[in-house]
């Protein structure tokens, strides 16, 4: 289980250390994807079963709600389309590629967050937007259940 956040700067090769406990029990290839959260841009690290479990999470409810298998076949392939394969190195380090650096808007420092079965990368100013007091705040469930306020 992903859980936590950490801040590191990745090294001279684009590439992040992963937290070890993170690593330890999870096979080295990971599958990343491009998304978005609360409208600031994410790449949302799986390991295989993980993601393959979310594939078919969504094709489960998908046709448990009636959607069309050429509509539910469409949407995995935009989901999988968007995707690609980073190991971890034997160092423990995940390479950015550049254009998910760029797009993360990420110079000096990245947010490793954990998200329970999986984890993603923010830029720091964006992680610290959405976490500020005003934008937890904002927050309906926390309302009711007085976790992070």
């Amino acid at each position: 289980m992903f859980t936590g956040n950490v801040t590191h700067k990745p090294d001279s090769k684009s590439r992040v250390a992963v937290p070890a406990g993170w690593r330890a029990a999870h096979d080295a290839v990971l599958t990343l994807i491009e998304a978005t959260s609360e409208g600031y841009p994410v790449v949302k690290c799986y390991t295989r079963d993980a993601f393959e479990q979310k594939l078919n999470t969504i094709r489960s409810q998908a046709e448990a709600r009636g959607a069309e298998p050429g509509d539910i076949d469409r949407y995995i392939g935009l989901i999988t389309g968007r995707c690609f394969e980073a190991e971890v190195s034997s160092q423990g380090k995940l390479l950015i590629p550049k254009a998910q650096r760029e797009r993360l808007r990420v110079t000096d420092s990245v947010v490793l967050v954990g998200r329970g079965a999986y984890f993603e990368l923010w830029s720091p100013a964006d992680f610290a937007a959405v976490n500020s007091p005003d934008a937890v705040a904002k927050i309906e469930l926390d309302k009711l259940f007085h976790i992070l306020s």
